[in-house]
């Protein structure tokens, strides 16, 4: 009789184990195997042990609600086959969860909106949408309708959305698949579209994208994800009926770039003419990924106000996140007793370690939780073999790992942390023997940076400056 309470009260500590386990959602840009050199990704670039979910976008709809691929080519077996090669890493992590993403910014919110409002074509998504998730091995979805009862939506849209999600939920229940949602993280935006307790009933989590905060569009420097400004966020969804443990905390894994007005005032707040320079893999003005930022050499500067780093050269500046400001987001989850988190997105980490180790940023977050960190599956490269570059033959504009600005060498970021070595408080601190390196204690953890090798590190204001210009000891 003893054993067998043993035995059962064993069983039940391991039921909420498995079920408190935290989610980390890594949400993949497919047409990122459009990019070039070193920034083309591909399902071989995953390393599926430091995800429990890849959220696989985007696909769309037809007007009359059927679901859609949006790629073919990119998406199907007779084309490069990235839906089955996805699903196929659950062979090396059979507990890995993939979801079909629908929506994203580029569907827009007008034919959501009309599909929501229209029983019959509700119909046609929930069913056509089981059917595709059924035919290629999907264990979900992911709605990512941006925004209802915005972007041409209609005022009706907050209430019909909980109809489509409740019906979503009846159907997908009968075959054991989840159900989440990506949402806009304000109070302002989540008012407009979303009645947050009759939407949390029907959602297996609730993806908040606690991200995008500032950009050029408003006129002056701004961070990405200000630390402030994503606990207000996360704060207001939980007094406004979230259930804390459907709750996933976003975190971005790129910058908003910007062009200074005038170089000298390089702090946020500071005016700026508009978005800053396209990356070399990313290609898009006002934005860069990580794995791009990481390889500038430009001066560095933690903003301890915000818990945010932003770095600026000439005239362009960017906000963005690094491993430091990661693991202090990532205490969010725990003290909020949050569900998990996510970021956007895992291809524009520095999965080929340029400037370090791999997934330096999707290794914060799971090292945060307490998760076991390996490079088992992933080669890094895209490759059955080679190098840890990945470089497929070049990338077809020159790029050696550099960037717009035509630097080649440093990268004033952090490449991950781990260690606690020296960590007795909490700050930014210069290496014990070389101006050109330093690092930041978080939590105890400590984060090392280089400041790149034309400049040094200057304890006295905490950035990366000309060694004529800082004030280093050595």
């Amino acid at each position: 009789m003893k054993l067998f309470g043993f035995i059962a009260l064993a069983c039940l500590c391991l039921t909420q184990m498995v079920a408190t386990e935290k989610l980390i959602n890594c949400y993949w840009g497919t047409w990122a195997n459009y990019r070039p050199g070193d920034g083309k990704f591909e399902p071989s670039n995953i390393n599926p042990h430091l995800c429990t979910h890849i959220s696989y976008t985007f696909f769309g709809i037809r007007e009359d609600g059927e679901f859609q691929s949006l790629d073919t080519w990119l998406d199907m077996d007779d084309g490069l086959g990235f839906i089955s090669k996805t699903i196929a890493l659950k062979q090396q992590n059979p507990k890995l969860k993939v979801l079909a993403v629908v929506g994203g910014w580029n569907e827009g919110s007008i034919k959501y909106s009309a599909m929501a409002a229209d029983p019959a074509k509700r119909a046609k998504f929930v069913s056509s949408s089981l059917a595709f998730i059924q035919e290629h091995g999907f264990d979900g979805l992911d709605l990512d309708w941006e925004y209802p009862a915005q972007r041409g939506g209609a005022d009706a849209d907050r209430e019909n959305f909980v109809t489509l999600l409740k019906e979503i939920k009846e159907t997908y229940d009968k075959y054991g698949l989840e159900l989440g949602i990506a949402v806009g993280a304000s109070e302002a935006s989540a008012i407009l579209s979303y009645d947050i307790p009759a939407i949390s009933q029907h959602l297996t989590f609730i993806n908040v994208m606690t991200y995008d905060f500032h950009m050029a569009l408003d006129g002056y420097l701004g961070l990405n994800a200000p630390l402030p400004e994503v606990q207000q966020s996360i704060d207001y969804w939980l007094s406004a009926g979230a259930p804390p443990e459907k709750l996933i905390l976003g975190i971005g894994f790129y910058g908003h770039s910007y062009q200074m007005s005038d170089s000298s005032q390089n702090w946020p707040g500071a005016s700026c003419i508009g978005p800053g320079s396209a990356g070399a893999y990313t290609r898009e003005n006002g934005f860069l990924g990580y794995h791009e930022i990481c390889q500038n050499n430009w001066a560095t500067v933690f903003d301890e106000e915000t818990s945010s780093p932003y770095a600026f050269q000439g005239d362009q500046w960017i906000g963005y996140d690094n491993p430091a400001s990661i693991e202090l987001k990532m205490q969010l989850v725990e003290s909020r007793n949050l569900g998990g988190a996510m970021m956007w997105s895992i291809e524009t980490d520095d999965f080929r370690g340029l400037c370090g180790e791999s997934y330096p940023l999707l290794k914060t977050m799971n090292r945060a939780m307490g998760k076991e960190v390996n490079d088992e599956g992933s080669n890094g490269n895209g490759n059955d073999g080679g190098n840890d570059n990945g470089n497929d033959g070049g990338n077809g504009n020159g790029n050696d790992g550099g960037n717009d600005n035509g630097n080649d060498g440093g990268n004033g970021n952090g490449n991950g942390g781990g260690s606690n070595d020296d960590c007795t408080s909490d700050g930014t601190f210069l290496h014990s023997s070389d101006c050109r390196f330093y690092y930041q204690c978080v939590g105890g953890i400590r984060y090392d940076f280089d400041c790149g090798e034309q400049l040094h590190f200057d304890p006295s204001t905490n950035i990366c400056n000309w060694p004529s210009e800082a004030n280093c000891p050595y």
